[in-house]
């Protein structure tokens, strides 16, 4: 499989980054050659730390260990005096990938007794010079291994704020989807309920009647199956599975209409101003409507349910008002219909609210803002 284009780059610059800081070391400590025992040994070393410090970003333990036996040797026989800062320069890599807190802990220690030695005996006079290179190598060690630590904690620290999103973005569609589902079977189960009572009590003496209503529960069965299955579609397979059957808006109000009709309530809707408006408003105008229908059908059978939906001046205002004189909710206290519908209003930054009218019946109003009203605010 070929490599993207993006990667490539940025293994070509980290080698040739390895390649530059090779070249200031070999500088710094391995040059000149002149003076210096076995030119030819030193040649050799040299071309075999150059190796080492470019396999850095491909393989950085082997860098670590060629770089480490280089260093070493060319101390060794006199032929560098690099206080390990190649090594520390390797190092670094291999901080970000394994360094642990505990491993981190121990190097801040360390580090901190080193530059306290360096601080006591580096400006003492007649201090030893290999009491200072120790002191140096070390140093720039620790400072490695705590700079690739910290580097490892930053990133571990990145990834697990972004599972934290992730995690907060999945709960948030699961609680959309019971949302979807609560919407979905209140509405089209009291539709049953109540066109069912009314299929009993017609009995056998009107079989056309009976007919219809039986009729009307296998629509309204139907219709509930298939946007079950769409919203469950939706949690097995993604958004791309659900877009087989699009959600429900506005262009679906008067099916809302004739199923409350079905149900024994009288309804007259107005829908001015909303044509091109996006789905997710849409959806949520659907469904303050469909609550608004279903309470009508349960509490206020008979009773006359005004449905208004205009769009107005950067808001789609949504009110469903009934006459009806049945009890609402117990004690007067939200239903989760109602409460679900005023968080979905308050998620697009609206206004919902619910309850009896001065003169009679009940009422739900929704105020929600279209996004570019959102955007010029």
């Amino acid at each position: 499989m070929a490599e993207r284009p993006s990667t490539s780059r940025s293994r070509l610059g980290s080698v040739g980054l390895d390649a530059g800081a090779a070249c200031v070391c070999v500088l710094a400590f391995w040059l000149p050659l002149d003076g210096r025992p076995g030119p030819y040994m030193s040649g050799g070393l040299i071309v075999l730390f150059f190796g080492g410090m470019l396999l850095r970003s491909l393989l950085p333990l082997v860098a670590v260990g060629v770089v480490t036996v280089v260093t070493i040797t060319g101390l060794a026989l006199g032929l560098a005096a690099d206080p390990f800062v190649a090594v520390a320069w390797t190092l670094y890599p291999v901080a970000v990938t394994w360094g642990t807190p505990r491993s981190l802990s121990i190097v801040k220690a360390a580090a901190g007794l080193v530059v306290i030695a360096i601080a006591l005996f580096g400006t003492a006079d007649g201090a030893s010079g290999v009491l200072r290179f120790i002191m140096l190598s070390l140093l720039a060690l620790a400072g490695s291994w705590l700079l690739g630590g910290t580097t490892r904690r930053a990133v571990l620290e990145a990834e697990h704020a972004t599972r934290a999103e992730s995690q907060a973005a999945v709960a948030a569609e699961r609680l959309r989807v019971v949302r979807e589902l609560h919407d979905v079977v209140s509405h089209s189960l009291g539709t049953i309920a109540v066109t069912a009572g009314v299929a009993a009590r017609v009995g056998a003496d009107d079989p056309g009647r009976l007919r219809d209503r039986l009729e009307r529960i296998e629509v309204v069965s139907r219709q509930a199956l298939d946007e079950l299955r769409t919203t469950l579609t939706f949690v097995r397979v993604g958004e791309e599975g659900a877009e087989r059957r699009p959600q429900p808006g506005v262009g679906d109000l008067l099916d809302l209409a004739e199923r409350a009709r079905g149900g024994g309530v009288r309804v007259s809707m107005t829908v001015t101003g909303v044509d091109t408006v996006s789905p997710s408003i849409g959806l949520a105008v659907y469904r303050v409507v469909q609550e608004g229908l279903t309470n009508a059908v349960r509490h206020a059978s008979g009773a006359h349910c005004a449905v208004t939906v205009c769009g107005r001046g950067g808001d789609v205002l949504v009110t469903v008002a009934d006459d009806g004189a049945g009890p609402r909710t117990p004690h007067g206290e939200p239903g989760y219909g109602l409460v679900g519908l005023r968080e979905r209003v308050e998620l697009l930054g609206g206004g919902f609210a619910a309850g009896p009218r001065p003169g009679g019946g009940f009422e739900v109003r929704a105020t929600i803002p279209l996004p570019e009203a959102v955007a010029h605010e």
